[in-house]
């Protein structure tokens, strides 16, 4: 992997960690949701228009790829809000949890794309499930012990399911890029996961009557969500088109780290040491993956 390369991933994941800060703090986040996708949108056409003739048409496979990966990303989105609507369910925990994605991303990789696996890859998700296991105990340091995932409460059921669905959308994705230009790709993927959020909104009743709620902050946390959700995009697609997306997505799993420290810093949120020995222990891992 290019140093450039890594740059863009680490880049992105500063952009998805921030991104996803707004999203927690956000009032009714699938509201939420919807209306950064829906200023994303605009971005990218104007981007086309100034910088790209207008180029935004592509061919039918895109368009299907695009479609595909669309509804894995969608429900990623869905279900890590779910896990940040809930009391339990902290930004410095649900967030790494929902990025676990390159824990399945080798194996699914290499059954439909071919990407080979390393003892060293191996090796690596073994040490970012360690961390996974350590990340979701509501504990000290101090009064560590081992114990079984409590996978009943629903914060953690949550954000897991949003990490392992992640990683199918991003097997569709390294396809994507490597048979179009990445813009274009990226385009459609956004435009498809907002087709489908608002059928998510239209089939909640309770939903229709929230519709333009965020709006109201339009050129605050809305704008600021969208311009941050499409550089997280751009700049993490452009970068998988150098390399695999084992590794691509490995490295990004340093926005665990990010998501970390404003869940204790900024959200003054409990159990800081312990959860970022454990953000450490999944970068860490993910390294390794990056390497193998």
């Amino acid at each position: 992997m290019s140093y450039s390369a890594l740059s863009l991933i680490i880049f992105s994941a500063m952009m998805h960690s921030l991104y996803n800060f707004l999203y927690k703090q956000s009032g009714i986040k699938t509201i939420y949701l919807w209306s950064i996708f829906s200023v994303s949108i605009p971005i990218m056409t104007l981007i086309a228009l100034f910088f790209r003739d207008g180029f935004i048409y592509t061919s039918p496979k895109i368009v299907m790829l695009s479609a595909v990966s669309a509804v894995f990303f969608t429900l990623y989105q869905i279900y890590t809000g779910k896990a940040y609507s809930l009391s339990e369910g902290d930004l410095s925990i649900t967030y790494p949890l929902s990025i676990t994605a390159p824990i399945y991303i080798p194996f699914l990789a290499y059954i439909f794309i071919g990407e080979y696996i390393s003892a060293t890859a191996f090796l690596g998700i073994f040490i970012t499930m360690i961390g996974t296991y350590t990340i979701q105990l509501n504990t000290s340091i101090k009064h560590f012990s081992f114990k079984k995932i409590d996978i009943t409460k629903k914060h953690i059921r949550y954000a897991a399911f949003a990490g392992f669905i992640y990683s199918f959308g991003a097997v569709i994705d390294k396809v994507g890029v490597g048979s179009e230009d990445f813009f274009i790709y990226t385009y459609w993927v956004i435009v498809f996961m907002f087709i489908y959020m608002t059928i998510n909104i239209f089939r909640q009743a309770d939903m229709k009557k929230q519709f333009f709620a965020c709006y109201k902050n339009m050129f605050s946390k809305v704008t600021l969500g969208g311009v941050l959700l499409t550089l997280s995009f751009l700049s993490y697609r452009y970068a998988m088109q150098t390399t695999t997306i084992s590794a691509t997505a490995g490295a990004r799993q340093v926005s665990s780290l990010f998501g970390v420290l404003i869940g204790i810093f900024i959200l003054k949120e409990p159990y800081g040491p312990l959860r970022f020995l454990a953000t450490t222990l999944i970068m860490i891992g993910i390294i390794l993956i990056k390497i193998g």
